[in-house]
């Protein structure tokens, strides 16, 4: 609050065609408007880029309430198609604000499936997975994004590595890059509510777990989705600097990686 220059946008990530000024994102976060700004300075345009769809990870509100600056208020967008799972398309079609977006032809649901392969530009696929998450209004799912030369791990929410039906030790072997569930440190940064209530991997045990890992794996994984309260969002820290030491990343806004 008290520095502007360490603010961060709420966790979302995009796929550019540079060449067809084009781009897919991957949930509509509060902060699209910036997000869609840093969009146009990376392609160097003038105007926003045509947005071919936006891809929708649960219904907690940091990762769907964006949607409303689609609506005729801000954006009036042109029919955008908003990928989102059974639950999740069922919940944004039935809530008065964004069934209006769909009935003023802002945007338009396609639901998808787990494990579904959607084809985007250039031989470019996204696939949902499901994930184990407070499920309280939808399923909640990762992404994998990938061509034939690389692949990218999305993952900003989970309740645990453990609970989930696939090795994290492997999913990260065999992708490129991991942007991974970094909500909070540990289990002491959350003093005024109870933390288990809002379940994620600690990044202090998420380096345990990975301890098995060579510098090389460790050097696919960039920590995200943090809380404010996450030190790792403090520079100059002993912690966050041995993080770094250790292989690891902090996932940072305006980073661009080539697939």
């Amino acid at each position: 609050w008290l520095n502007q220059y360490n603010k961060r946008f709420i966790a979302s990530i995009a796929i550019l065609d540079s060449d067809l000024k084009e781009c897919w994102i991957i949930d509509s976060s509060p902060d699209i408007k910036n997000q869609l700004n840093m969009i146009m300075n990376f392609m160097e345009i003038d105007s926003l880029p045509k947005i071919r769809g936006i891809f929708l990870t649960h219904a907690h509100t940091g990762h769907y309430s964006g949607l409303l600056d689609l609506g005729k208020e801000a954006m009036n967008a042109d029919n955008i198609p908003v990928y989102s799972m059974p639950d999740m398309a069922r919940f944004i079609s039935s809530n008065n604000p964004f069934k209006f977006l769909i009935s003023s032809n802002n945007i338009h649901i396609k639901e998808i499936s787990d494990n579904q392969k959607i084809e985007l530009s250039n031989g470019v696929i996204i696939s949902p997975f499901k994930v184990p998450h407070r499920n309280e209004l939808s399923e909640t799912v990762g992404y994998r994004i990938y061509s034939d030369s690389k692949s990218i791990i999305y993952i900003p929410d989970i309740d645990s590595w453990d609970q989930w039906e696939k090795d994290i030790i492997d999913v990260i072997k065999n992708n490129d890059y991991l942007f991974l569930d970094g909500t909070f440190y540990n289990c002491e940064e959350i003093n005024n509510r109870n933390i288990s209530e809002i379940p994620h991997p600690f990044i202090k045990d998420s380096l345990i777990k990975f301890e098995v890992l060579d510098k090389y794996n460790r050097n696919k994984i960039f920590f995200t989705h943090f809380n404010h309260t996450n030190i790792m969002l403090r520079n100059n820290n002993k912690l966050k600097q041995s993080l770094i030491s250790d292989g690891y990343n902090i996932a940072n806004e305006g980073e661009f990686f080539y697939i």
